[in-house]
């Protein structure tokens, strides 16, 4: 009898000392987690022509706003000091800006347009522990290294027009009804990183939360396009928008274990 005692004792020993190589994620290597990105918006309008400049001519109305961004993330645990990361992003920002077209009569007419800029992105990176842990899913601080491809896509709100004619009504013409020919979609790729920390607060349920930054090399060259008066200034406006709301903002989510 006393052989079967020692056996179902060393069982329980080492099934104790497995267990308590995972604490936190409870052998899970898969989970999901949703969240957002928040920071105070100090420069472009919102998708509702809320904020510091608003549509139209760059009026500044005051309000406080907040720039938002809202996140799907997918982890897989690659070792004890690492996860990998696949996240989808969203979200929606206004744009002030213009663009010229011949006039009927001499000269030129300028339109200001209000846009809402729908910002699609795919994140793709690692969370790299500090402390390389015991278990199967590290938990505490951690740097995110990873990279975006962002889609944006204006929609064109409102728009106003200051024709060389100098009509006060600002009606147009049949033939100036749809005046413009602008590619309102921009594809940015960029480089992001976050400071983060991520512990279990429940069973199967993770909470992180960190700084970030994403940068595109797109914004470095940006500026030449203002020289350009005759065209329209979109592009150039819709990047440094993206490279506005990406450059710092406070992250917040929340997971669950899946296995």
């Amino acid at each position: 009898m006393k052989p079967y005692l020692y056996i179902f004792s060393i069982i329980l020993f080492f099934t104790g000392q497995s267990s308590a190589q995972v604490p936190g994620f409870q052998g899970k290597r898969f989970f999901i987690e949703v969240g957002g990105s928040f920071f105070p918006n100090l420069f472009y309008p919102t998708a509702q022509n809320k904020g510091n400049q608003t549509f139209p001519d760059g009026q500044r109305s005051g309000d406080f706003t907040m720039k938002d961004r809202y996140e799907l993330s997918f982890f897989y645990v690659t070792g004890r000091g690492s996860i990998f990361k696949a996240a989808y992003n969203y979200q929606v920002s206004g744009l002030d800006s213009y663009a010229f077209t011949p006039s009927l009569v001499s000269g030129i007419d300028r339109h200001d347009l209000f846009y809402q800029l729908h910002m699609h992105d795919i994140n793709l990176g690692f969370n790299l522990y500090r402390d390389k842990t015991t278990n199967l899913a590290p938990l505490g601080f951690f740097f995110d290294w990873g990279i975006r491809f962002v889609f944006v896509d204006g929609v064109l709100r409102d728009q106003k027009v200051d024709y060389a004619d100098n009509r006060s009504d600002h009606t147009p013409y049949a033939d100036q009804l749809a005046p413009l020919n602008i590619n309102s979609f921009v594809f940015m790729f960029g480089l992001t990183g976050k400071w983060g920390y991520r512990t279990v607060i429940a069973d199967r349920v993770t909470l992180t939360f960190g700084i970030e930054s994403t940068f595109f090399p797109q914004f470095a060259g940006v500026y030449l396009s203002f020289f350009n008066t005759n065209s329209s200034n979109f592009q150039t406006a819709a990047i440094l928008n993206a490279q506005d709301r990406y450059l710092l903002s406070l992250h917040i989510g929340v997971g669950a274990l899946i296995y």
